[in-house]
């Protein structure tokens, strides 16, 4: 009786600090790395004996970088990890190498901007609206030696609470090889991606002022689908994936159609017939692999249309 109640008890305390994380990944708050740990464990793996090396048939000259180095490095340059997430593994014998991805964000970047509006009675009045758009870096790893460090720049959009990577073209993506990994390349590689920021500021700017006809927001949408599904789904409606969710994205601009069919290909929840005429909610992305690929071609497809 008494095991059960320890036992009750802890998977009461293990509910309570995942509920606390949750609300902090919800609220972008900094991670601690024991809070990363409960969500992504493999991230936290320090050492690589020389057995393990050699039953993942990696060569002898592997060189093992824990991910929680990289993620220290980069707290102390601003970046701030706030989610983290690992793949379930396929194989026992990878359990504990699998991939992973860690996101982060930096305060610096996210601006402030200060608006002069007029009020009902016709006064002029200043007001501070919050950053609703900023950059992230997304770092992934595997300890199995499949990997090496890729640090991707990415966007996040508060309105409507999704990621957006920027495509290759646009903000390069850096390998990382394990073996020349240090606090000089991380940092160089970091001020690179957002020296960059400027120009994807531009880019957006061009997509919100560029306007789609009914033709080519038609075709937005089918080459989109590919992104996911290089052979098409016809199972999906057009003008379903074109219906905005929220205010906010109304509108014809490269930009707010891009974010509205973006969602819906990333996290899903679209409700559709499939071929036996039965109703079916579209997955969400879970692959770290597709997410990233369907993000990048995504904001390459838009930036086409500018």
């Amino acid at each position: 009786m008494a095991n059960n109640l320890e036992d009750q008890l802890e998977i009461q305390r293990q509910q309570a600090v995942r509920n606390t994380i949750d609300a902090k990944v919800e609220a972008h708050q900094g991670l601690t790395d024991s809070e990363i740990e409960v969500i992504c464990p493999v991230a936290f793996k320090e050492t690589m004996s020389k057995t393990e090396i050699a039953d993942l048939g990696l060569s002898k000259h592997y060189s093992f970088v824990p991910t929680s180095k990289v993620i220290n490095d980069l707290r102390t340059m601003g970046w701030n990890p706030v989610d983290a997430v690992q793949i379930k593994s396929r194989k026992k014998s990878t359990n504990g190498y699998q991939k992973h991805m860690v996101t982060f964000e930096n305060e610096d970047y996210k601006i402030d901007q200060v608006k002069e509006v007029e009020t009902a009675d016709g006064k002029t009045e200043t007001v501070v609206e919050k950053a609703t758009e900023y950059p992230q870096l997304l770092l992934t790893n595997s300890h199995d030696g499949r990997n090496s460090f890729n640090l991707h720049a990415g966007l996040f959009r508060l309105v409507c609470a999704n990621g957006l990577i920027i495509a290759d073209t646009t903000f390069d993506h850096v390998k990382i090889k394990h073996q020349w990994y240090n606090m000089e390349e991380i940092t160089k590689v970091t001020n690179a991606m957002m020296d960059k920021i400027p120009t994807i500021i531009t880019n957006i700017n061009d997509m919100d002022s560029r306007e789609l006809s009914e033709k080519e927001k038609r075709s937005f949408v089918k080459k989109a689908i590919l992104t996911r599904w290089p052979k098409g789904n016809e199972m999906l409606d057009i003008d379903d994936m074109l219906q905005s969710i929220r205010v906010g994205d109304k509108g014809n601009s490269v930009w707010k159609v891009y974010n509205v069919i973006q969602e819906k290909l990333i996290k899903g929840g679209l409700v559709f017939n499939n071929h036996r005429e039965k109703i079916q909610k579209l997955r969400p992305i879970i692959n770290i692999d597709r997410k990233v690929d369907v993000n990048k071609n995504l904001w390459e497809l838009a930036e086409s249309y500018v």
